[in-house]
């Protein structure tokens, strides 16, 4: 058999007339828009059968069947659509998404050099620009009349011929329509018509900051949408509230969730244990359960049902119902650890709403022991908790209750002892008529008293009217919050709030105003430190004058309003902004106090338990007291607790601990994990 070998330059020429050849085959198969169209409906849709593409495609008439048949005949040919045999789907080929993004380029570019102005719409489609959507969207949206918002289309129109773009967006008009709006002084329109987001080089800088996120693309998800939430608030609550908040007069905790949803709710399992839960049409992912009598379901049920719908903390009592009818004590700490670990799962965010488990210590201690068991099984499995044990005790703890206290909080655990009634680990009262109804708390609102202090010129008369005077204008900012967070609960968002818990028709609502500062505003700007008794008389004195305008205005909205002192943001926000504006008054606080941090030094002396209980029972609405056993040995946390208990009708046990985000491991220096070297770290307090 004989080789005859062609020359270079004719196979050369062979490849290029069949390459063309197929080119222009593929040509004309993208000459017919039919032809497109299947391509772009298998692109979207995915494998489909005949009948399927046929009936999308727009061929549903007989009459049509065999010029159907014919244009995918066609793109069959070509290789741009394939047939799976045993399926007898169609699929578009890797071919056929080549030639049908080049056919999308040349569609662009003939409209670009059409001359016409077109727009990439939020809809994600591309339109011809037409100046009429604009009046539409000024009457409409800016509640504007029709020759007002034709003559800001008429500017906004010759703006957008005058741009060098060839193509526009949704969100370049929109600019251009506020620009124009903002030069007429329709600043109020503006708000309502501006784009609410975050500046791409933010959002990068966030995709792009890897080491501190701790769940991934969800922290970036929910940061985002704080602040969409943030703007859309700030451009629909009172401008004279926002103007205190930005002054540094008061703190709006929080703005992103602000006005979405209540900071602190109480439930009582009793109340679940005897009615259900009964979801209806909300959370269709949820499992339905006729009786809640497994200890094992509720507690995780509550905590996917309420996590994402109250933003500080879910305070859930009667906890130790759940295991009413054990046998054991063993199976109640085993079931309790699993309930807990459960329940983790849950919860989506660092940021999620901490969740403060009630227990009244009865005169038989085991159940409680058991409890306190389960919760040191849950605390060796996970690096940082979410959930809370606070115990209501009437008589004095037993020595083995206060040992398995101490070893909780040296594992990083979070308990709460009180002597008087149930608060939240935050320290706010839950204030109610002694139904075991729920009951929301609102208390993101905090008031800038060394502001007020440097403002009075050493004059605590004068500090107390301008303290009176912020408090009206922060009362009616609190009701405001409750009026939107209650049409958020008849509008559905909160689904949680209405349906379960047939919220606001059952239950009640405390508003509590914070107080920030208030040692520094009476000690050291006030000028007291040197008589702390003639101190201890003005914060009373102060405290009172709070209570009492907070009285009369709970008379006339038949509403529970109260003074509080507890932990929030605003301790250093505000100390941030006096030093700025105070400066010259050698302000030098890194922060301001909120509350009260105990250590076993501090008990002592005869003062601090006497003054403590003046304050409890002063604030209406809520007190943080911590008492902190960092670096003490277990003995003398023990002793410190025991020693506590006797003098303080409420208190937070903390030990500040540092761990890794990255592996959960306790890091003992401040700056790095001697684990895994990260210095992604998390302070416990």
């Amino acid at each position: 058999m004989r080789i005859t070998y062609l020359p270079a330059s004719e196979t050369k020429r062979g490849i290029l007339e069949s390459t063309s050849k197929r080119v222009r085959m593929i040509f004309s198969v993208m000459a017919s828009p039919n032809r497109i169209d299947i391509l772009r409906i298998l692109n979207s849709k995915g494998p489909l059968t005949y009948s399927e593409l046929k009936s999308l495609a727009g061929f549903r008439s007989k009459k049509e069947s065999g010029k159907f048949a014919y244009h995918l005949r066609k793109l069959l040919r070509q290789s741009l659509v394939g047939l799976n045999k045993a399926e007898r789907r169609y699929a578009i080929t890797n071919l056929g998404k080549l030639v049908l993004n080049l056919a999308r380029q040349i569609e662009e570019k003939s409209i670009i050099e059409s001359g016409k102005m077109y727009v990439r719409t939020s809809n994600q489609t591309i339109e011809e620009f037409n100046p009429h959507k604009i009046v539409q969207c000024l009457v409409r949206e800016a509640n504007m009349s029709l020759e007002q918002a034709t003559k800001i289309t008429e500017e906004v129109e010759n703006k957008i011929y005058k741009s060098p773009a060839s193509y526009l967006t949704s969100s370049f008009i929109r600019n251009c329509v506020n620009h124009v709006l903002l030069d007429h002084d329709l600043e109020e329109q503006m708000n309502k018509l501006i784009r609410l987001g975050i500046p791409v080089y933010d959002l990068d800088k966030k995709l792009n900051n890897n080491g501190l996120l701790n769940n991934g693309i969800n922290d970036i998800v929910i940061d985002i949408s704080k602040s969409v939430f943030s703007d859309y608030f700030k451009n629909n609550f009172p401008k004279d509230i926002l103007d205190m908040h930005f002054n540094g007069e008061i703190h709006l905790d929080d703005l992103g969730i602000w006005g979405i949803c209540p900071d602190t709710i109480f439930i009582d399992i009793e109340n679940f244990l005897e009615k259900g839960i009964h979801l209806d049409s909300q959370f269709p992912y949820l499992p339905r359960f006729p009786y809640l009598d497994n200890a094992r379901i509720i507690l995780p049920l509550l905590v996917s049902i309420f996590q994402r719908q109250v933003s500080k903390e879910i305070v859930v009592e009667n906890i130790a119902k759940l295991f009413d009818g054990f046998s054991s004590f063993e199976d109640i700490s085993s079931s309790f650890a699993n309930s807990l670990l459960t329940s983790s799962f849950s919860i989506h965010s660092l940021d999620s709403p901490f969740i403060t488990l009630v227990i009244s210590l009865k005169e038989n201690d085991g159940i409680l022991l058991s409890i306190l068991n389960g919760y040191l099984m849950y605390l060796e499995r996970i690096p940082l908790c979410k959930f809370g044990i606070f115990i209501l005790f009437s008589t004095s703890l037993s020595v083995e209750v206060l040992n398995m206290v101490s070893k909780i909080v040296r594992f990083g655990g979070k308990i709460s002892l009180s002597r008087k009634s149930i608060r939240s680990s935050k320290g706010v009262f839950k204030i109610s008529d002694g139904t075991n109804l729920p009951v929301i708390s609102l208390h993101s609102l905090s008031l800038n008293l060394p502001h007020l202090a440097y403002q009075s010129n050493k004059d605590e008369t004068y500090f107390r009217t301008k303290l009176a005077l912020l408090l009206k204008p922060s009362l009616n900012a609190l009701i405001s919050k409750r009026d939107m967070i209650f049409n958020n609960i008849r509008k559905g968002l909160l689904p949680a709030l209405s349906n379960p818990l047939m919220f606001p028709k059952s239950g009640s609502t405390n508003m509590l105003i914070n107080l920030t500062g208030l040692n520094e505003s009476i000690f050291d700007i006030l000028g007291y430190i040197d008589n702390s008794e003639k101190g201890i008389e003005i914060v009373q004195k102060v405290i009172k004058t709070a209570n009492d305008i907070v009285f009369n205005f709970d008379k006339k909205n038949y509403e529970h309003f109260g003074i509080s002192i507890i932990n929030d943001n605003s301790s250093k926000r505000f100390a941030q902004l006096d030093s700025k504006k105070f400066g010259k008054l050698s302000h030098t606080f890194g922060s301001y106090s909120q509350g009260l941090i105990i250590t076993k030094k501090d008990l002592e002396g005869n003062s601090l338990p006497r003054n403590l209980l003046l304050l409890d029972d002063l604030l209406t609405g809520g007190f943080s007291v911590k008492l902190d056993t960092t670096n003490l040995r277990l003995d003398d946390t023990v002793d410190f607790i025991s020693k506590s208990v006797d003098l303080i009708p409420y208190f937070d046990i903390i030990d500040r601990q540092i761990i890794c985000s990255v592996c959960g491991s306790r890091v003992v220096t401040n700056d790095m994990c001697s684990v895994c070297n990260s210095n992604n770290l998390i302070t416990l307090t």
